[in-house]
């Protein structure tokens, strides 16, 4: 699990996966190796956001800065 949350941070920060509307968290989690249930579970427990929730977070701010 030490390495899901960097990998999950890369993929979304540098790498900017969420512009692809159609991957979902799970579709992240499977790309990274990470375990689905234990990534959700560390970023609501950290940040507050489930990774859909997350996600779509993301989505959502790229939306605005347009």
């Amino acid at each position: 699990m030490q390495t899901a949350y960097p990998a999950f941070e890369k993929a979304m920060d540098e790498e900017c996966v969420y512009r692809n509307p159609d991957l979902t968290f799970s579709e992240i989690c499977l790309a990274i190796g990470a375990d689905e249930g234990q990534l959700d579970s560390l970023l609501k427990c950290e940040l507050g956001y489930s990774g859909e929730e997350l996600l779509e977070a993301y989505r959502k701010h790229l939306i605005e800065t347009l």
